[in-house]
């Protein structure tokens, strides 16, 4: 079986003759073997000395047990043959030992990306229904990680990634991705960005990625130009008879209240429940 690097694995099952069990039969394993390195892993199955083929690694009986046999010797080879494609599409180390861990189940897999940032989402979403934050941020980091979904797709071909896969060049073209795909201004680009640093630091801290792709970048945000209203526009407004609207009109107040006590709409609750008396 040939790998992407031009080096080759091979699977063979074979019988541990010195260790037969009550019933005389002997034991078979799996040896993977890869660049001269060799894992042993035991298939909790047995077979009886005259009916195992070794040039063949399955049983020559044909009974109904032997044939159930070399069907899951098939299995077991098939299952070696899908985890080994899985590393080698996320790029993980493939040799005889991570192939036996991964069958058994004992191999560390690697933390996604997109999974950490929506385990990091539920988080920022506490902190809004505690007051922290607005619903506003909660939107923005919702919609952060479907952007870089949409990014790894458009640009990679997959939803996910392993994390320690970032690269610092994949940071400048989601930067590029966000400003010219989805049409983000500096500010709202940077703030996604940021986004993104965030989870990469719970990584860091987790151990879950070594090498920061943040390393030696800065992001600026630019400060907004807003126009302020003139005192004869603000008057306008306030004269502005709202009576068969009356959701329009306590919008008029709210922001009116806003404009002579400095207050900021965020607060809006506790505006409208002022102004409601």
């Amino acid at each position: 079986m040939k790998l992407s690097n031009e080096s080759y694995f091979s699977l063979n099952f074979m019988v541990r003759r010195s260790r037969p069990n009550k019933e005389g039969e002997f034991p078979i394993l799996l040896r993977i073997t890869m660049n001269g390195q060799r894992a042993e892993v035991y298939t909790n199955r047995y077979v009886a000395p005259n009916n195992w083929d070794a040039s063949k690694g399955q049983s020559k009986g044909k009974t109904k047990k032997d044939l159930e046999l070399n069907r899951y010797l098939d299995t077991i080879r098939t299952k070696i043959c899908e985890i080994h494609n899985q590393l080698v599409m996320r790029d993980e180390m493939v040799n005889p030992d991570t192939l036996k861990k991964a069958f058994l189940g004992k191999l560390q897999k690697p933390t996604m990306l997109c999974e950490a940032f929506r385990e990091l989402n539920k988080k920022v979403k506490d902190r809004n229904e505690r007051g922290d934050i607005c619903e506003g941020t909660r939107l923005r980091w919702e919609r952060c990680v479907k952007y870089l979904e949409e990014f790894l797709i458009d640009k990679h071909d997959v939803k996910d990634i392993p994390m320690n896969k970032l690269t610092s060049g994949m940071v400048d073209d989601f930067e590029h991705f966000l400003r010219i795909k989805k049409g983000c201004a500096n500010n709202a680009a940077v703030r996604y960005i940021r986004y993104l640093k965030s989870v990469i630091r719970t990584g860091i801290a987790n151990k879950w990625i070594e090498d920061d792709p943040f390393m030696g970048k800065r992001y600026v945000r630019t400060k907004p130009k807003r126009e302020k209203l003139t005192e004869a526009e603000l008057q306008r407004i306030i004269e502005l008879d709202l009576s068969e609207l009356p959701r329009l009109d306590l919008v008029r107040d709210t922001f009116v209240f806003c404009c002579f006590t400095v207050l900021a709409l965020i607060n809006n609750h506790l505006i409208v429940s002022v102004l409601r008396g």
